[in-house]
């Protein structure tokens, strides 16, 4: 075999090497795109629970917060004394807008036929008229330029040394010629400002009608914003409540909210168990993917892209001039890497798979939370772990005959398949066998 075919094998397994380092890292972008939807589903998951918790801001819903949660928010900042509080305010500034003589009189000032309505259509004509007239100097490439700059008055700065003098001198005598007038200074500065100056003062009426029709026109949103607000102020503020519950939710003690739920009645304990278990579950599905995008996949490119510097080296080596005609024995091709790339390639194909899997699982409410949070995964899957979730994995390895725990009280419509599955606990690691070590 020469020099030169050796060469070209590794060549091709570096890009083959180089097309699973890219596989693996779209499973990480995978990942991370679910963590984002599973974050969403995370936050629903808590507002709904706070919701469970406070469906009113009754003194009876918010005493009950406080005895099954724990949270003391609403001691310190009541809800219901700030809804009288705004409630006050939003009625002291309703009647101030009603009294506005703007907001009273707005059919006759900005009504279709409103005073305010008509002067501005006059402004505007007026205004258009004026523009034509200043359109023939404005129109006219650098005119405006030397307007700016002041060229031809004593407000012209710059010096004749300068480039700039010299370009704008030959501007205005361009556009003196195709005015058909004399000086820039003396003739076109003159009839410019008289069609200009006018155009500009009717320009700023318009602004200023314009900024009063406005002001009434957001006089009128405002009131109606207000009332709306006012008319649901309730609501508002319990939906802002249950928000304030729900970040205190996203860092409490599911199983002890579990717990503490049990002495409630049937329907409320029910619904609570059925919340927790859902945050419970998803804040697992995150943990678990936080272990493969950030542990198991990263070591796994590392070490590939180990495997792909030394197949370019040696690509390197076998094309170099004394090597590249020379006869080698087939046994330098260390072919060995041939299956396991394969296997890696289908590996990671079906870690892609399992991800989607695990964030579309939604049976939440049979897991029973004395569990270690671990066996969420062997709940939702019915199988061993990849080594692509290393701590995950070593958790296993160290319990071969873990099993889930279900709730026994809890009910299931499927005629109890997931947990007879959960309880068959798959030993073996399936991946293990193109894992590159």
């Amino acid at each position: 075999m020469r020099g030169s075919d050796v060469s070209s094998y590794y060549s091709q397994q570096a890009a083959q090497i180089g097309a699973l380092i890219d596989k693996h890292r779209a499973v990480v972008e995978q990942i991370q795109d679910q963590d984002k939807l599973l974050q969403q589903e995370l936050v629903a998951a808590q507002r709904g629970l706070a919701a469970v918790y406070l469906p009113s801001l009754s003194p009876t819903d918010l005493e009950r917060v406080t005895k099954l949660t724990g949270f003391q928010g609403f001691a310190r900042r009541d809800p219901r004394v700030a809804i009288e509080q705004e409630r006050k305010v939003i009625a002291a500034s309703i009647t101030k807008i009603e009294a506005d003589e703007r907001f009273q009189r707005r059919d006759v000032l900005v009504g279709p036929a409103g005073t305010l309505s008509q002067e501005l259509e006059q402004a505007r004509d007026t205004l258009q008229s004026l523009q034509t007239a200043c359109d023939p100097f404005e129109s006219l490439e650098g005119f405006r330029e030397l307007v700016e700059i002041g060229y031809d008055t004593p407000n012209f700065k710059e010096k004749w040394w300068h480039a700039g003098y010299w370009k704008h001198w030959a501007a205005g005598d361009r556009i003196c010629k195709q005015l058909k007038m004399n000086d820039f200074g003396d003739d076109v500065l003159p009839a410019y400002l008289k069609t200009a100056e006018p155009r500009d003062f009717m320009a700023r009426e318009v602004e200023r009608i314009n900024n009063q029709i406005n002001a009434i026109h957001d006089l009128v949103r405002e009131r109606d914003r207000l009332l709306d607000r006012q008319q649901n102020l309730e609501q508002i503020y319990l939906d802002e409540a249950q928000a304030f519950l729900g970040e205190h939710l996203a860092s409490a003690d599911v199983g002890l909210l579990e717990q503490w739920a049990q002495g409630t009645d049937l329907e409320l304990s029910r619904a609570i168990q059925i919340g927790v278990r859902k945050i419970a579950g998803i804040q697992a599905k995150r943990s678990f993917l936080g272990d493969m995008a950030n542990a198991g996949l990263p070591q796994m490119v590392a070490k590939l892209e180990e495997r792909r510097n030394k197949a370019i080296q040696k690509r390197n080596k076998f094309s170099r001039p004394k090597h590249a005609y020379a006869f080698f024995a087939d046994n330098t091709i260390d072919r060995r890497f041939e299956d396991k790339q394969r296997a890696l390639s289908d590996q990671v194909d079906k870690l892609s798979t399992r991800v989607n899997k695990l964030v579309a699982a939604r049976n939440y409410e049979g897991f029973d939370l004395r569990n270690d949070p671990q066996l969420w995964w062997l709940y939702f899957m019915h199988a061993a772990p990849p080594r692509y979730a290393p701590n995950l994995h070593s958790y296993y390895a160290q319990r071969p005959n873990a099993s889930v725990i279900t709730d026994p009280n809890y009910v299931d419509l499927d005629d109890g398949q997931d947990d007879a599955a959960a309880r068959a606990f798959v030993a073996a690691d399936q991946e293990q066998g193109g894992y590159l070590s």
